[in-house]
């Protein structure tokens, strides 16, 4: 926002130069640039425009900065009136839209040039001179940060020609308005407008209507200074594509208490500019201004900035910057349990602090400590390191296993990914059963972000496609959270996919089964979901039925694997996998617990058999170790190859016994046992 450096040297003269005050600005203020010739450029923060965006608002903080007298421009408190009937009224038929206006009647208006010393104040600031009536508007505006406006009071129209009528309505469906720039708007019963007894006459908030224009021949005129909804205004703003100073001020929200400041401004720069004679002023208020007194403790506030002040010069800035400082009188000492210590202490530590009307950015003590602390300057503050108890985490074996699995997984020629934790109710078709565990956001940033992911595959998919365009294949994992209605996981996925004719099931196969040995996890299987198996339902509608594996280990599932459906991936050959990494950790642990070395011997067997190809190795290990959980101890295949379209398997069984060293025949024994079960269940060839 711009403004004039002349203007402000004249209500704060102990400024001394335009660089030095941009390095005043910038280390106790707002960010600040030194724009061309007399203009400086002030980034004002959202919630400061109320007091700040103006120059006598930025005046009052230059003041404060450099601990001089802020000279107060002399309004009059109540400006002379006519002495004759009231010429206009207002009616407020939306007092959410419009909790103030405030207007004022005004005649012996000579429209002519303003002079020149305002007019370049204007320039400078961005404003096109007009006439000295609506120069004077704008030139207050930027003095006192309230819009204000002018109607030709002789083109109102009214029903009763001795009492002309200012209304403050919602616009009706289909009423139009034509602009000062001879732009004509449709407006909707969403836009607030003001009107005279017929027709609009100008968009509140944002531009005045051609109506009631002032022009060479305007004898008495009605200024308008009003207080509107922030929200309503902006909305306005951007479906009529009208943004505009006043539209911009009104959007963030300004105080009501500015439109009796602006509205005396202006009446003080008629009667001096132009010679004008003032009528009454009409005030129709809805706003209740309350006091607000926050508590300033000062032990709380050196604790909080780390700083050491005492409670006299904290004092000191506040009221610098228009704050009313209340001293705790010995009646709420009494109260206070809080305050210890003797009451000459309480009072040196404690005191009340009356915010002003305008600063509506102040509302807990955090506030008033960041006023305290940018009088005193940031720049002082020392770095002092926080004194802390340090604390193992309690997701360090976590971030242990992801780290590496990263590393795995990297060295494996995978590229990690990150996505959303957001999807879209599209995206929801991926996965049957979700529907009834995803969760909604109830404010959602837009359509394509409405829920909580409750899978990564939605995103792996889309990585799948969009790399596609540039590459033939694609190998990429991510590890994130997942969220259901009752919990969150985190989870692995990993995606393969190729244009050209390769076996990338088998190779993300042998991928997950090299994670697994790096971090530690020895046994699990790798069976087909059954019927009505949570898997098999879950993946229903993005992996190709009975294409797929669920990953088990302990007796619980933790993953699944499988073949992506061709429809999602162009037509291409593409698999999946998703391993809940909270479960995996808890098993990694588990496999690493203490156990006492065997006391007695174990026994080692080979069996090699033909089968199938189609046969599982994983459902033939899980059926070894289920033939006598007492003392087979590890099942491992340990070769394997194709022989005359029959698959040859080779296994190693560890035989092991807690009391005692098994003999030869307890061990032929069980052999025969899996021997059988073999032919009987997967009609296998013994070697």
């Amino acid at each position: 926002m711009k403004f004039s450096f002349t203007l402000l040297k004249q209500l704060v003269p102990a400024i001394k130069n335009k660089k030095d005050l941009i390095n005043k600005l910038n280390l106790h203020f707002f960010e600040t640039e030194d724009a061309a010739g007399d203009v400086l450029d002030i980034s004002i923060p959202p919630n400061r425009f109320s007091d700040a965006a103006s120059h006598f608002g930025i005046g009052r903080e230059i003041a404060a900065i450099l601990g001089v007298k802020y000279k107060e421009v002399g309004l009059p408190t109540c400006p002379p009136k006519l002495q004759r009937r009231r010429e206009i009224k207002v009616v407020v038929e939306d007092k959410k839209l419009c909790p103030r206006y405030t207007a004022q009647y005004f005649e012996n208006i000579k429209i002519g040039p303003s002079p020149k010393w305002m007019q370049k104040i204007l320039i400078d600031c961005g404003l096109r001179p007009i006439n000295n009536v609506v120069d004077i508007m704008n030139y207050a505006m930027l003095e006192t940060g309230q819009p204000l406006h002018a109607f030709d009071y002789d083109k109102l129209k009214t029903k009763n020609s001795k009492l002309k009528a200012i209304i403050v309505r919602r616009a009706k469906k289909g009423e139009k308005i034509t602009t000062l720039e001879d732009k004509t708007y449709e407006l909707n019963e969403d836009i607030l407008v003001i009107a005279d007894s017929k027709e609009p006459i100008a968009i509140a908030g944002i531009k005045g209507g051609k109506k009631a224009e002032v022009d060479k021949n305007t004898k008495r005129i009605i200024v308008e200074s009003a207080n509107f909804n922030g929200v309503n205004i902006y909305k306005s703003s951007k479906l009529l594509k009208l943004p505009t100073d006043a539209s911009l001020r009104f959007s963030h929200n300004i105080s009501p208490e500015l439109t009796i400041f602006g509205i005396n401004r202006v009446s003080q720069l008629l009667q001096e500019v132009i010679g004008a004679k003032a009528g009454p002023v009409i005030d129709v208020n809805f706003t209740k201004p309350r006091k607000r007194i926050i508590k300033f403790d000062l032990e709380k506030f050196n604790k909080f900035i780390g700083t050491n002040l005492d409670s006299k010069i904290c004092q000191k800035y506040l009221e610098r910057l228009g704050f009313k400082i209340t001293r705790i009188n010995a009646d709420q000492k009494k109260d206070q349990r809080a305050i210890r210590g003797s009451l000459a202490d309480q009072r040196k530590s404690a005191f009340l602090v009356e915010v002003p009307l305008l600063r509506q950015d102040i509302e807990i003590f955090e506030d008033l400590a960041e006023e305290v602390i940018r009088l005193y300057g940031y720049n002082r503050l020392k770095s002092i390191p926080p004194h802390i108890h340090l604390q193992l985490s309690g997701f360090e074996d976590q971030i242990v296993l992801k780290d590496k699995i990263k590393k795995v997984l990297a060295a494996a020629g995978l590229s990690e990914v990150y996505n959303y934790s957001f999807i879209s109710e599209s995206d929801l078709t991926f996965g049957s059963s979700w529907k009834d565990e995803v969760i909604e956001l109830e404010n959602p940033i837009s359509n394509q972000f409405k829920y909580l992911r409750p899978s990564l595959a939605p995103y792996l998919v889309k990585n799948i496609n969009s790399n596609f365009r540039f590459f033939d294949e694609v190998r990429i994992f991510e590890i994130g959270k997942i969220f259901y209605r009752i919990s969150e996981k985190l989870t692995l996925g990993i995606a393969l996919a190729s244009k050209k004719d390769k076996q990338v099931f088998f190779e993300l196969k042998g991928i997950i089964e090299q994670l697994f040995k790096k971090v530690g996890l020895v046994s699990y299987l790798m069976p087909e979901p059954g019927e009505g198996d949570w898997i098999k339902v879950f993946t229903d509608n993005f992996l190709i039925p009975g294409e797929v594996l669920k990953i088990e280990s302990d007796g619980e599932t933790i993953g699944y694997l499988g073949r992506i459906n061709k429809e999602l991936v162009s037509n291409y050959e593409g698999v999946l996998v998703e391993i809940d990494l909270d479960a995996l950790l808890k098993l990694v642990e588990e496999e690493h617990e203490y156990l006492p070395l065997p006391k007695y011997p174990s026994v080692m067997r080979d069996i090699s058999i033909l089968v199938e190809p189609t046969i599982r190795v994983g459902e033939i290990m899980q059926a070894i170790q289920s033939v006598d959980f007492r003392y087979v101890e590890d099942v491992d295949l340990i070769d394997e190859y194709d022989y005359q379209s029959k698959r040859s398997l080779t296994f190693r069984i560890i035989f092991q016994a807690e009391d005692r060293t098994l003999t030869d025949k307890e061990v032929n024994k069980e052999m025969e046992k899996i021997a059988k079960m073999l032919k009987s269940k997967f009609r296998a060839i013994i070697r």
